[in-house]
């Protein structure tokens, strides 16, 4: 490659400011539309949306390079750049087919675009911030913004973005996005993993950085010993719009591990089902199962597979994730019998999670099921025990909590008579149906009792 000086984050800004206004939007399309050989808009649109967000990150992570101050400088551009742009493609009217693949792209790639700049701020935080070295897992990371996005707290939207920052730092540093997350994580965490690594893909294939990226210091001195020697020129940025070369959304390249080949064996067979689960089958399956809380989306072949390998395993690891799972599906739902089987399998072992659970769901709809659960096994001390806490704490009475009652009128014994009769005694309605329901559970105790 021809040498030339090292570019500073400005060169990169002005280049993103050229193809960021409308006539920049439309020439690059151009440029791009006649790089292919077989021209299609949707492929026109994501070369111009990689080409796009290549530079961005780059132009952050020069500036981050000098210094917190650039950084700042360099992200209100970028952020400038990316409104202008969106403002300007809404504003005009344009000529019949330039308007058609306008309004694609205000449609997809441009809410996309702006979510992933927003992160890619975060990431060049976080990446500065970072030590000398980082773990390489990201499968905790992504699972950590599928719990955040579930939470609806505060100002999510900043939270989601950081965390997402996170996973981008350490994917800079070179750790590897198990190809599973694009497949079953929510949209808004999708859509910024697919670009994270569209990302590296073309960073990886673009010498302005030796990615991975060490830390930052190292960096630093690293292009102090440079001195404005080479680089790269411009040029490599251009690759989409001239080149047609490097990848985009569309084309999303992942490193496969054994795990990996594992997850996507599903969709074939079940030719790991003999195989002995490690702690990290256990993890990655736990995590798949709780992204399904917050994105129903989720291939449900998939997971019906993955419950397979659950029940044959006797996977006692998933039972606070099949118990979330099972409050969130409606009963009619076939995802629903195969989770209650599951945890049915489980027995006796699944208690603890289903303490856990009503302990942290008072008044959730399952509780009913649970109860029923719990007294259809053999008494013990800890099943007598949950029971009488899930029907203690269970805040209405209702037709639920009735239902509970006849749980506990049908595991029988001394204890729940009495149990029943002190709570008929303190029902806060003297009549209603809640109470004569009481009365029934109180009935079916004394039968099964024998009393």
């Amino acid at each position: 490659m021809q040498q030339a000086v090292q570019r500073d984050y400005q060169e990169l800004l002005e280049e993103i400011k050229e193809i960021t206004t409308a006539d920049g939007f439309v020439s690059s399309c151009l440029e791009i539309k006649e790089s292919l050989f077989f021209y299609e808009l949707d492929l026109m649109l994501a070369a111009y949306t990689a080409s796009l967000e290549l530079l961005a990150a780059a132009a952050l992570l020069r500036a981050t390079l000098k210094s917190k101050r650039d950084l700042l400088k360099a992200e209100a551009e970028v952020e400038q750049c990316v409104n202008t742009l969106l403002a300007e493609l809404a504003k005009y009217q344009f000529p019949l087919d330039v308007q058609y693949v306008v309004d694609r792209f205000l449609q997809g790639p441009a809410p996309r675009i702006r979510w992933r700049i927003s992160v890619y701020s975060y990431m060049t935080k976080a990446y500065a911030a970072q030590p000398d070295s980082v773990p390489n897992d990201l499968d905790a990371l992504v699972a950590k913004a599928h719990r955040l996005l579930r939470s609806q707290e505060e100002d999510l939207g900043a939270k989601l973005a950081a965390a997402l920052g996170e996973i981008g730092a350490r994917m800079l540093r070179g750790a590897r996005l198990r190809p599973v997350w694009l497949q079953v994580s929510h949209p808004r965490i999708q859509v910024v993993l697919a670009g994270l690594q569209t990302l590296m893909n073309n960073l990886r294939v673009t010498p302005y950085f030796n990615y991975p990226l060490e830390d930052l210091a190292t960096e630093r001195q690293k292009r102090r010993k440079i001195k404005g020697n080479v680089v790269a020129d411009l040029g490599v940025f251009r690759n989409f719009r001239q080149g047609g070369t490097g990848y985009t959304e569309l084309n999303i390249a992942c490193e496969r591990d054994e795990y990996d080949a594992f997850l996507e064996s599903f969709v074939s067979g079940f030719q790991y089902l003999d195989v002995e689960p490690d702690q990290t089958v256990i993890e990655l399956i736990t995590m798949i199962l709780e992204a399904r809380l917050v994105h129903p989306g989720v291939d449900g072949r998939f997971l019906l597979r993955l419950l397979v390998y659950c029940n044959r395993w006797k996977l006692i690891q998933v039972s606070d994730a099949i118990l979330e799972l099972l409050a969130e599906l409606d009963w009619d739902d076939p995802l629903f019998y195969e989770s209650w089987s599951l945890l049915n399998s489980f027995s006796g072992r699944a208690l603890p999670a289903m303490r856990r659970f009503a302990r942290a769901h008072r008044d959730s709809p399952l509780l009913p099921y649970l109860a029923l659960f719990v007294s259809s096994g053999r008494p013990s001390k800890r099943r007598w025990s949950l029971l009488k806490e899930i029907f203690e704490h269970y805040p209405e009475e209702n037709e639920d909590k009735a239902h509970i009652a006849l749980s506990i009128a049908r595991y029988g014994g001394e204890d729940a008579v009495a149990y029943l009769e002190q709570g008929l005694n303190s029902a806060k309605h003297a009549n209603g149906p809640y109470k004569k329901a009481l009365e029934k559970a109180l009935a079916e105790a004394k039968r099964e009792t024998g009393n």
